[in-house]
């Protein structure tokens, strides 16, 4: 089984080295989407149009004419549009935290949480986790940049009721019940419209990959990839 990890907005490839960790058996590879660790911003700036050819540009660099992928957050919206446009490239797709529905008022209360001087001030340790992670010259960058980014995704959302119904394998979007981006609601609105979609809602669970249960997800993980369940 081959499976290439995406990860979430303003994350790197080390974001979801855990979950490969627990995979035994499992081919995976981790991308990471340009503009984030050590990948520079293009000159075009951060978008839909680059993830999806850093899909593509990750897959061939493996030698895999297909592969299951797993996405949180941002990384999960991408996967769901690569499955859209390149179906015979994908087996499946599980999205962690996805927000597939960009209406301005989530879009507005994200915009506010992207606001670097206002980081600075009441989330200190997260922006040394940024300048750590994408470099000190680059992280308010990349945090401009993302928000350009989900900006389009509100005034031109790729991710239309038409590309979900066209994606034909096999999806499971996860959420946790008390996700304030991702908003369950939309989560489960986006699942009906796909032929083979299905929801899985994580309790007790908010946003952040740190805040999800892995013995609680790796179940669910292994019966949708058909895996062997451990005891």
């Amino acid at each position: 089984m081959n499976l290439l990890l995406l990860h979430g907005a303003l994350g790197t490839r080390q974001q979801l080295g855990l979950l490969s960790d627990v995979l035994p058996g499992v081919r995976t590879r981790t991308l990471e989407f340009r503009g984030h660790g050590e990948r520079a911003i293009p000159e075009e700036g951060l978008s839909m149009e680059v993830f999806q050819r850093d899909i593509a540009d990750a897959l061939d660099e493996a030698g895999w004419d297909e592969a299951h992928l797993f996405g949180f957050s941002m990384g999960g919206y991408a996967a769901l549009l690569f499955a859209a446009r390149f179906p015979d490239r994908v087996s499946s797709v599980v999205t962690l935290g996805t927000k597939v529905k960009w209406d301005r008022e989530g879009l507005d209360r994200e915009l506010r949480l992207l606001d670097t001087q206002k980081m600075t001030e009441k989330v200190p340790q997260f922006v040394l986790e940024l300048l750590t992670q994408h470099g000190p010259e680059r992280w308010e960058d990349l945090v401009r940049a993302t928000a350009t980014l989900i900006t389009g995704l509100h005034e031109q959302p790729p991710l239309t009721r038409d590309a979900l119904e066209k994606i034909k394998c096999p999806v499971m979007l996860c959420v946790g019940d008390r996700d304030r981006t991702a908003v369950p609601e939309h989560t489960l609105e986006a699942a009906r419209l796909m032929p083979r979609g299905s929801t899985l809602v994580l309790p007790d669970t908010q946003h952040p990959f740190d805040a999800v249960d892995l013995n609680v997800l790796l179940p669910h993980l292994r019966a949708f990839w058909g895996l062997e369940v451990e005891d």
